[in-house]
């Protein structure tokens, strides 16, 4: 069954978290997640009369290719995904790992690689400094448990949190600030 919070939290994502304008190139790089959301984030790109782009990434796929990556495959890999990053203006990430530990037995150099040669370049100096974004974990069993909390529990207290109405809570945090410099 589709839970309707996936829709107001596609909303508040484009909406708010970016502010995805006519015209604008939105990625949406989901890991490990249902597609109910991304399907969601994309209508709500349309909507704005924004373009969605979409990279389905799965954390088992990615230790595969970790594990014996070459410093050649690694920078061709980044050059490739920093071409793309470089036409988005705004970029969305889900992560919803079942198992959060999946990366852990890749060897330590070959992580070091991937953070140096492809996450610097796309996402630290890319992303980070040249596009509205926006990254979260998205709830799953594996988080529920972490918290100690039921699935359903853990979901529900997500969906809370994430769909909450973060635009009047600004104001009101506004309106706080300025009492408090004018006393």
């Amino acid at each position: 069954m589709f839970d309707s919070r996936i829709i107001e939290f596609a909303e508040k994502l484009v909406q708010y978290s970016t502010k995805v304008q006519q015209g604008e190139h939105v990625l949406i790089e989901a890991f490990d997640v249902d597609s109910s959301l991304v399907r969601s984030i994309v209508k709500e790109v349309h909507k704005a009369g924004g373009f969605p782009h979409v990279n389905l990434r799965d954390n088992q796929v990615l230790r595969e290719l970790l594990m014996n990556a070459t410093e050649e495959q690694m920078t061709e890999w980044a050059e490739i995904d920093l071409n793309q990053m470089k036409k988005m203006d705004a970029y969305i990430g889900i992560r919803g790992s079942e198992n959060i530990n999946e990366l852990s037995d890749v060897p330590e150099a070959k992580m070091a690689l991937y953070n140096q040669i492809y996450k610097t370049k796309v996402h630290s100096n890319q992303r980070v400094k040249h596009t509205k974004w926006v990254v979260m974990r998205y709830p799953n069993a594996s988080m529920a448990q972490l918290s100690g909390m039921s699935t359903e529990a853990f979901e529900d207290f997500y969906f809370n949190v994430c769909t909450m109405d973060y635009a009047k809570m600004s104001e009101a945090m506004d309106a706080l600030v300025e009492s408090h410099e004018s006393s």
